[in-house]
């Protein structure tokens, strides 16, 4: 689930539509046959030999070195052959053959040199895949007395993790989890995603009450703040990433949360982030807290922040998310309307909703809404277990 989820759908999108398509790799024999053929069909002041060389550049991208050789071989042995019992070559034939042999060497010797982009590509990938993961862990299915689900899309489709993020630890104080948006995008705000998610980590074990925990990570923000990385910071491509916010900029809007021993209570410090929302049985309603400035801004706080207690009724499913999805747009332009879509989809059940349910109908439906998002989207459902004892 999670970040884990998107991997998940990357590798099966990947085994359902590979590059290039298994259809491609019939093209270059299917190339040579129907360029003999039209020789064969034509009268012989037509000419189509030189035909073959498209299909030793088709090869390059289907085939390994081997093979495109191959291919290159049976184009001029087949072109020969013919021509031979044509009893008739010419100077057409003597030229393409020419041709055909020093297309087919350096068609080699791309094919080379692409297989070897393609394995560095693949281990640079799965490197990028093992610590994005390890950064955002994927989400389990139950934390103690408390169920779990989620699904996380980054709006750039060559990243699993942007700049939304989320982290749940069980510690001695309860369960907590933080659900976050970090200013700006790109690689920048994955800097912050990990200075922010390695901080709680750390801090919900070692203080007792959220404002300590939210108190730690503005501290840690601060000094990134006041560090920032001396070296510029490139995207994927190797161009300047401009999509992170400036160093004076550096703030995250989260909501932390805590739940009790049963789970049945949660506290929650709302620093600046999209308004929980509770999906019940009988009604769907968004919780209430009192806003403070976004983490990174704590020096500018008058007052420390305070938490909000709210009991949770048996079934009610707790939605933590970012504000990716509520301003994700339909191609009308409409913003997508959260919690009426909840509440039309789950209000008025027998039975109430499982986390499971709610992350598969929101990740099913969000992408009918909405098929090209224009920012991440994380989303959480939290729900504490029936089966435990109240």
């Amino acid at each position: 689930m999670g970040a884990g989820r998107a991997a998940e759908a990357y590798r099966r999108q990947v085994e359902q539509h590979p590059w290039p398509p298994r259809w491609l790799r019939w093209l270059p024999p299917a190339l040579v046959v129907a360029t003999l053929l039209l020789d064969q069909a034509t009268p012989r002041y037509y000419f189509f030999g030189s035909l073959l060389t498209a299909s030793v550049v088709l090869a390059i991208f289907t085939y390994p070195p081997i093979g495109v050789a191959a291919t290159g071989a049976a184009g001029c042995l087949l072109l020969a052959l013919t021509q031979l019992i044509e009893d008739y070559i010419g100077p057409a034939t003597e030229s393409t053959l020419i041709v055909l042999v020093a297309v087919t060497l350096l068609s080699v010797g791309l094919c080379v040199v692409r297989n070897r982009i393609e394995g560095r590509f693949r281990r640079v990938r799965a490197v990028a895949e093992a610590v994005q993961l390890a950064l955002l862990r994927p989400l389990p299915a139950r934390a103690g007395p408390l169920r779990l689900a989620g699904f996380y899309r980054a709006a750039d489709d060559d990243a699993l993790i942007g700049g939304d993020l989320y982290s749940v630890r069980p510690t001695p104080f309860g369960i907590r989890v933080i659900v976050g948006d970090v200013k700006g995008k790109g690689v920048q705000a994955t800097q912050t995603v990990a200075t922010v998610i390695s901080t709680f980590q750390e801090a919900a074990l070692l203080h007792r009450a959220l404002p300590q925990v939210a108190a730690r990570i503005d501290v840690a923000l601060q000094l990134d703040r006041e560090n920032p990385p001396a070296e510029p910071v490139h995207d994927v491509r190797g161009a300047p990433d401009h999509g992170g916010a400036p160093a004076d900029e550096l703030f995250t809007t989260a909501v932390l949360l805590e739940f009790s021993s049963d789970a049945r209570e949660v506290r929650i410090l709302d620093r600046g982030h999209q308004p929980l929302i509770v999906v019940g049985r009988d009604t769907t309603f968004v919780v209430h807290t009192e806003h403070s400035l976004p983490l990174g801004m704590g020096d500018l706080l008058l007052e420390p922040p305070r938490t909000l207690t709210y009991a949770l009724s048996p079934g009610d499913v707790l939605v933590a998310y970012s504000d990716g999805i509520t301003e994700a747009r339909s191609l009308t332009g409409s913003f997508y309307p959260l919690r009426e879509r909840l509440q039309a989809h789950f209000t008025g059940r027998a039975q109430p909703p499982t986390p499971d349910d709610l992350i598969a109908f929101l990740e099913r439906d969000l992408a009918q809404w909405a098929p090209n998002l224009s920012d991440d989207v994380v989303v959480i459902a939290l729900q504490p277990d029936p089966e435990q004892p109240a």
